[in-house]
């Protein structure tokens, strides 16, 4: 028999490019472990726009027993609603072993239509609060530090009466006390909701239209918010800040340093509007610079539905990259960073353009999910309209997320090789990253619209080795977001930041978790404190452990 060595060399180098997935196994636990939380959207067969958009999930330890919880915003009864379900928001505690609902004891149950979340503690008194945003007003809750919170919105000067959607706590001038952003979306009310059509592909009985949700392009944008932190109250700075004079069509946010300068800037998504890159002089002022950096619009010079929003380096050269999630028709966009701030859109070339093109993606996050040191990405997928497929049989209302793995800097599509519970399809909005095992790698807690919330759990041993760092501020803010950590092994260096925003209307696990593949040891481990030290140095650290670093004071291993 002849060999064919041209095959054999391509079925080879196939199989080693999709073996790394093979140490992925992601499985749906909310059932098993009485997570039961269910989102609905309030809907009755009306088209009230509010309903497509969905919710997030926010993952944070609220009463300090070192072991990450949930909070779910949901929806809000619409005209029409004749359920006899009780909607509001819930807060589930996590005892290790089942999911517990604590909202009412804990007082977080808003039952306006809430859309996503945010945590931080904006008082640094070592307990992290939770914004709500809303359609509607939004609200502030205080964590009280016994297990419970104040709803404190209008004492502490938070007043955003417009269509909420995802926030992001941060130090905008590096003096120790996290400030807000938030994102605004569109000019719309229930009593005014149009009453939009879309053309049939397979018209029945002489009928050419059918009624739908409508595009955003019927609506007017709303400039977003960044409310000050002036030592535990909050000053709506959005004009002063250079921020609230763009009133466009805002979904996601994400807080990061993109010029490596030691500020945290601000990159928004817009719904069909150009994106947002707001540079940051470190005195709370910034500068809209999206067009000059190269991060506003696609390679083809146009603006797209942008919806969630990560930032990750993503080929280990210290520089933070912007991965932005798009409609069903587009492609989802990578804007890899040149330095200097500068952006190029790569992604056709790195291998993210093709796979996503009949997805519509929200909720995404840079995940190195086989802790081999480089950053992998889950996309979270599901359709705005539900009844897509009478008008393009190509696209459906339900659809199942994706991950692409990365291999030096390149990513491919290897959803079906990983399969299971990850092609289950569902409305994807919110995706929240944290490893809520405490094993070292990572998991996700996902909010799907109009359905049950998905918990799917990263199964097994870890396959490599891995490092994670749980900081505390001292001058700096007490969770230290925007703090700056530097790991250098024998395979090389990696950057990532501590940074809690980021994805979809969601908030995610504070800690950092390295891949390290291998290796076995951390050479030096460099901290570049936001607003307090400038840097601390850590050398000869054992892997798979997770070390918490209180600023200038400690370094030592979690037992958990």
């Amino acid at each position: 028999m002849k060999i064919n060595y041209r095959h054999l060399f391509y079925a080879v180098f196939f199989f080693i490019s999709i073996s790394p997935a093979r140490e992925i196994r992601l499985k749906n636990y909310a059932k098993n472990t009485s997570l039961n939380f269910r989102h609905d959207h309030g809907g009755s067969n009306q088209y009230y726009y509010v309903e497509s958009i969905g919710a997030g999930a926010c993952v944070f330890d609220y009463d300090g027993d070192e072991i990450l919880d949930v909070y779910f915003p949901q929806g809000a009864p619409l005209p029409g609603w004749k359920k006899k379900t009780l909607l509001e928001n819930k807060l589930y505690r996590n005892d290790g072993k089942k999911w517990i609902d604590v909202t009412q004891d804990a007082g977080v149950g808003d039952r306006g239509y809430s859309m996503g979340c945010a945590c931080g503690d904006y008082n640094n008194d070592g307990a992290i609060d939770l914004y709500v945003t809303n359609f509607g007003k939004d609200t502030f809750y205080r964590n009280n530090n016994d297990g419970t919170f104040t709803d404190i919105t209008d004492e502490i000067g938070i007043d955003n009466p417009h269509m909420g959607m995802s926030a992001a706590f941060f130090d905008s001038d590096n003096d120790g006390w996290l400030d807000l952003y938030v994102t605004n979306y569109v000019e719309y009310s229930i009593e005014d909701n149009p009453e939009c059509t879309s053309p049939m592909q397979y018209p029945k009985d002489g009928q050419l239209l059918a009624r739908s949700y409508c595009d955003p392009d019927v609506f007017l944008g709303v400039a977003d918010k960044f409310y000050y932190n002036k030592q535990g109250v909050f000053k709506d700075r959005s004009n002063r800040s250079g921020i609230g004079r763009y009133a466009l069509r805002g979904m996601g946010v994400v807080a990061g340093d993109v010029d490596d300068d030691g500020n945290t800037d601000i990159y928004v998504a817009n719904d069909k509007d150009m994106n947002l890159l707001f540079i940051n002089n470190g005195k709370g002022r910034f500068t809209e610079s999206s067009i000059l950096l190269g991060a506003g619009f696609n390679a083809n010079g146009l603006a797209e539905a942008g919806m969630g929003v990560d930032l990750g380096d993503i080929n280990r050269n210290g520089l933070l990259d912007i991965f932005v999630t798009n409609y069903s028709g587009e492609t989802n966009t990578l804007y890899l960073n040149q330095g200097h701030g500068l952006f190029l859109d790569e992604t056709n070339f790195k291998g993210l353009g093709r796979p996503s093109f009949h997805f519509l993606a929200f909720g995404t996050k840079f995940v190195d999910f086989n802790l081999d040191g480089w950053l992998d990405l889950y996309v979270g997928n599901g359709h705005v309209i539900d009844n897509i497929n009478l008008f393009n049989n190509q696209y459906s209302h339900r659809q199942h997320d994706q991950i692409y793995m990365n291999e030096s800097g390149t990513f491919t599509d290897q959803t079906k090789l990983i399969g299971l519970d990850l092609l289950d399809k569902f409305v994807t909005r919110g995706v929240a990253r944290a490893d809520i095992d405490n094993d070292g790698d990572i998991d996700l807690i996902i909010s799907n619209n109009n359905d049950e919330a998905s918990l799917l759990i990263n199964e097994g041993v870890p396959q490599n080795n891995w490092i994670g760092f749980y900081l505390k501020g001292v001058e700096a803010n007490r969770q230290a977001i925007g703090s700056k950590i530097k790991i250098h092994t024998k395979s090389g260096s990696q950057v990532s930041y501590v940074n809690p925003s980021g994805s979809y209307l969601s908030s995610n696990d504070q800690r950092i978790v390295f891949g390290l593949g291998k290796e076995e040891k951390v050479k030096m481990v460099e901290i570049y404190w936001a607003g307090g030290i400038e840097k601390e140095i850590f050398n000869n650290l054992d892997s798979n452990h997770y070390y918490k670093i209180i600023e200038g004071v400690s370094i030592s291993i979690i037992a958990y």
